[in-house]
């Protein structure tokens, strides 16, 4: 029971918190969004709640300092600035990779105190009524100090200590253990700090950072000795927090671990359950009575049925699209402060569903084309100014539902892609031929882009410049069965156009026949199928092609790629067109037996190495098809 609490805490307080980032950074847009500010104050109420319940007290705590925050932002009692935001932006991010750390079941090890600090610094400007005092920076703790000293070998402790409650003279035995401490080590940061100490300005619990050559073990024994002492908790300090922030912002999306199911949909399976456990009946009374003339009628009943089941179950496993695009906001936020650009995102269509699987799988590849976006297309504010754009740039993530999949546009109005610059480092790089340069279309330049480290950026960035990005995320796509596009014109902007499956259990394909096999194509790479007479068949630089209305396609026969043998007997033979990222090819195929649903089961780890097998289905009459990778025959 206790699990399935811990997973419903954690899988809310994600949720609230990626709710509480997109209203931070409404408000941080316009100050007078009261709907954000009552947004934030609900969802901190909650959140200082759920986590006492569940009795992570750090997090309560740091959730009722930001609960009186929003409080005092709803009675105008503190000005919204942008350092106030910073405060406020930083803790929400600490309550992220607090709760990463309660979810693994480890003590916090985070330093959550110095940012609570900095919340009460903040409601103690508020009661003492002094307008205009500035925030006073926290006593941050220098990580490079922390890292020096474990190369020389120290221990880095955080220590917490809580004094039975009826303790009488808890000032003085908090400056004992002080004292005491400092036997062991440096003491590099305690809350309360010194000089509170002195003063008696202490509640049942503190905190101390202690640098030792001592073990834990040791100092626990040395303190319990000391009496009067209800907990004591002595966990290495975790700084990795702080050095993330420092080096990467956190631009990634957790995996979708639970989903919440309506119950209308529960019930409507359990509907079609007993529907089809009453068919199945039906069916076994048919069968013993012999009465074969009711058979179509029944199986025809059963088939709608598995049919229902079937698209209903598929149902369950779809999930909103809003489930990635909301965390968006935030990201666009830190990218463009990082980049020291202004940037609005726009989302449409966020309501499209789609198969979990596939939502997990493109969370990287929209991130990268967002960096992107920001890094390559938008320009700075004074730029924009002087080619006469507002100094405000655009991103907009539109989401499409079209027949059997799903279109994501991201498109940005900045300077568009300079085809000629990308020509020249690609020559630079040896990737295409001087002689190529003015040939080049959109198509050309997309491939030259997602080769493996292509980059235009001058420099090595956190954000660009290392040659992976857009190879990520065609390679992402191509495994998933989808395609990407691209739309540019130069000093207008760029548009992306990924096209992705609804979903990857069952999809659509055409069934064809080969030397005895039956294969299956992804509908989605099919463009048309068509008989050909061998002698339309040519030959254009020893490789056999064919003319349809005009294009000359290029042929592969399939036959000679997998090493088997054909069975076709005349000279007319089956060709599928498919489309792959930049060009269209012919497969040869002995016969085209037709388009059919097919479950997809993937490949044991020996076979799935094999090139141009992307899984397998099993068929109606228990054989087994294996599923073509288009994109990797062709």
């Amino acid at each position: 029971m206790e699990k399935d609490y811990r997973e419903l805490f954690f899988s809310e307080a994600n949720e609230y918190l990626k709710e509480v980032n997109n209203a931070l950074v409404r408000l941080e847009k316009d100050i007078q969004d009261k709907e954000a500010v009552d947004i934030i104050f609900r969802h901190m109420h909650t959140l200082k709640g759920i986590s006492a319940t569940m009795g992570y007290q750090e997090f309560a705590e740091l959730a009722h300092k930001l609960e009186d925050i929003f409080d005092c932002f709803r009675k105008e009692k503190i000005e919204i600035s942008p350092k106030v935001m910073d405060v406020v932006f930083e803790s929400v991010d600490v309550m992220g990779a607090a709760l990463e750390q309660l979810k693994k079941e480890k003590p916090l090890s985070l330093d959550i105190h110095s940012y609570v600090e900095d919340l009460n610094r903040l409601l103690e400007e508020v009661r003492s009524k002094k307008e205009g005092k500035k925030i006073e920076d926290r006593k941050r703790i220098d990580e490079s100090y922390i890292n020096r000293l474990r190369e020389e070998g120290k221990n880095i402790f955080k220590i917490k200590i809580k004094l039975v409650s009826d303790f009488v003279m808890k000032g003085a035995k908090a400056f004992l253990i002080f004292t005491h401490l400092k036997m062991y080590g440096e003491i590099i940061n305690m809350i309360p700090d010194e000089e509170s100490l002195k003063k008696e300005e202490i509640k049942e619990v503190f905190e101390f950072i202690l640098a030792t050559n001592f073990s834990s073990k040791e100092i626990l024994k040395g303190i319990k000795r000391l009496g009067d002492i209800e907990k004591i908790e002595v966990i290495p300090f975790d700084i990795s927090f702080f050095q993330k922030k420092k080096e990467k912002p956190p631009f990634y999306i957790k995996k979708i671990q639970s989903m919440r199911i309506p119950v209308e949909r529960l019930d409507k399976i359990m509907n079609l359950m007993g529907e089809l456990s009453i068919a199945k009946s039906r069916l076994v009374q048919t069968v013993q009575t012999k009465n074969f003339s009711a058979l179509e009628e029944t199986t025809y009943l059963i088939e709608r049925l598995v049919s229902s089941l079937q698209d209903e179950t598929l149902k369950m496993r779809l999930l909103s699209i809003s489930y990635i695009l909301g965390h968006f906001p935030r990201i666009v936020r830190d990218l463009s402060r990082k980049e020291n650009k202004e940037v609005d995102l726009e989302i449409e269509g966020g309501e499209i569903e789609l198969d979990r699987i596939v939502l997990d799988e493109i969370s990287d590849p929209l991130i990268h084309l967002v960096r992107n976006a920001i890094d390559h297309g938008i320009e700075l504010p004074q730029e924009r100014i002087k080619i006469g754009k507002p100094p405000r740039g655009k991103i907009s993530i539109k989401v499409i539902r079209e027949r059997g999949h799903v279109v994501i546009e991201v498109s940005d109005d900045g300077r568009g892609i300079d085809f000629s610059k990308v020509a020249k480092i690609a020559v630079e790089k040896g990737i295409i031929s001087p002689q190529d340069i003015n040939s080049l279309d959109s198509h050309q330049i997309l491939d030259i882009l997602t080769s493996s480290g292509f980059s235009t950026s001058d420099k090595v960035t956190e954000v660009s410049g290392r040659g992976v990005g857009l190879d990520v995320v065609r390679n992402k796509l191509d495994a998933l069965g989808g395609k990407l596009d691209l739309e540019t014109h130069l000093g207008k902007g760029t548009k992306f156009i990924l096209t992705l499956p609804l979903t990857l259990a069952i999809i659509k394909a055409m069934l064809v026949f080969l030397g005895g096999q039956i294969y299956a194509i992804p509908l989605m790479n099919i463009r048309e199928t068509l008989k050909i007479k061998e002698e339309e068949v040519k030959i254009i630089k020893d490789i056999e092609v064919i003319r349809v209305r005009e294009e000359i396609i290029p042929l592969i026969r399939l036959d000679r790629e997998f090493g088997i043998k054909s069975w076709r007997e005349d000279k007319i033979f089956s060709v599928v067109i498919v489309e792959g990222r930049a060009k269209s090819m012919g497969l040869v195929v002995d016969e085209v037996i037709g388009e059919q649903d097919i479950v997809v089961k993937p490949l044991g780890s020996f076979i799935k190495r094999v090139k141009g097998i992307a899984g397998a289905t099993i068929l109606g009459d228990g054989r087994i098809a294996l599923i073509l990778d288009v994109v990797n025959i062709i």
